[in-house]
């Protein structure tokens, strides 16, 4: 006899035990408490985050579904982010992943989220209404580049120490809630959010003044850079090869991190524009509309209004004065798309190529609308994915 169910606190161990079996079992040893300490460390109980199938009172499948609210602009949106998605090795081949997923989902819709957002083998969770989208932007930078471009700088007092004492993560946390557009995270979560998939976090002193922070992974990709100062990464880039050793380090950003990207465009050996996850869309009207004032308030957005089909969705948009809005209509739509199209081409980068071609029929106007307007600056950090 199976059952799907929420897991419950006295299960947390097990859940544990689990998911590090699983992961063992086809990867490299894992040992969530310390990949995950923000879901998963010594004294934390997330076991509600949990969905199981049981099977004689056994875990045969889990999936975590982890609540993120952002905060856009003077938006703000509730999202859910998958993750652990795992089966034992003897129950594989039976459906319960099928069975599990269509039952976390129908769970989310029932709690009001407006977007999921997961990673995984595409068309696995394109049969549950997920589409690979969003967008980050990754750099490559080389000793080779730091040494040509910024040979003259010097960065004798820079240092990057631990960020370990409570003085310099306050000031750490201060500097991220400054950002207008971030992932909404507690500040006791802080640290061990930063420590995700076993970055290390570091402060950032100038003359022994806090100046930033970075977290660094095993395999020198930065997922999370950010300093007081834009004048400021140059010398930090160059410190921080100094520091770690490395021949290359992979910086991450968000499209609307515009003094970060300006900065490492210049340095880099190479970019690449990619998605970052696969997401599903529940509430359109709300996702397009935080997305939407982001972007405008990064840069101006040409006037005017389109009316766009989602499936049965139908959803007027506006920019007057670069002020979006957007509100549900009942009337013939400009342009027509289904919920997987509509994810790939209004929020990842490959909307910019693709989008001309679904809007042959409209006129000079709305084409320059939807030019102007999308990809939509849809992303996610890693550190707070799961």
């Amino acid at each position: 006899m199976i059952c799907c169910r929420r897991a419950n606190k006295e299960e947390y161990e097990d859940i544990i035990d689990f998911i590090n079996y699983v992961f063992s079992q086809d990867q490299c040893p894992h040992d969530f408490k310390k990949l995950l300490p923000k879901l998963y460390a010594d004294g934390k109980n997330y076991a509600d985050y949990h969905y199981l199938i049981m099977e004689e009172g056994k875990i045969k499948a889990l999936v975590c579904a982890m609540p993120i609210s952002y905060r856009m602009g003077k938006s703000s949106l509730k999202a859910c982010c998958i993750g652990v998605v795992s089966v034992h090795p003897y129950a594989r081949s039976k459906g319960y992943m099928k069975e599990l997923m269509g039952y976390v989902i129908e769970e989310i819709k029932d709690q009001g989220y407006q977007y999921i957002f997961l990673g995984g083998q595409r068309q696995r969770y394109e049969y549950f209404g997920f589409e690979p989208s969003g967008i980050r932007i990754e750099f490559e930078v080389t000793d080779t580049n730091i040494r040509h471009c910024l040979k003259e700088l010097d960065t004798s007092q820079v240092k990057l120490v631990p960020l370990e004492e409570d003085s310099l993560i306050k000031k750490a946390y201060s500097l991220y809630e400054k950002q207008k557009n971030q992932a909404i995270r507690e500040t006791e979560e802080f640290y061990d959010i930063l420590c995700s998939w076993q970055g290390k976090p570091y402060a950032v002193l100038l003359d022994s003044e806090f100046i930033g922070y970075l977290a660094l992974g095993q395999d020198g990709r930065i997922s999370e850079f950010l300093l007081e100062d834009a004048d400021y990464y140059p010398y930090v880039l160059k410190a921080l090869f100094s520091f770690a050793g490395k021949g290359k380090h992979i910086f991450a950003a968000s499209p609307l991190e515009r003094d970060k990207i300006n900065v490492l465009i210049q340095i880099a050996e190479s970019f690449r524009v990619i998605t970052c996850e696969s997401y599903r869309i529940l509430d359109w009207e709300a996702v397009i509309r935080a997305f939407l004032e982001a972007k405008a308030a990064a840069e101006p957005l040409v006037e005017g209004s389109i009316t766009l089909a989602v499936d049965e969705t139908i959803l007027e948009i506006t920019v007057k004065e670069n002020e979006p809005s957007v509100h549900s209509e009942d009337k013939e739509p400009d342009l027509n798309l289904t919920a997987l199209e509509a994810t790939a081409l209004l929020f990842s980068a490959a909307g910019e190529i693709r989008l001309p071609q679904y809007c042959k029929r409209l006129n000079a106007d709305k084409r320059n609308c939807i030019k102007s307007w999308f990809p939509l600056p849809l992303t996610a950090q890693a550190n707070d994915c799961c």
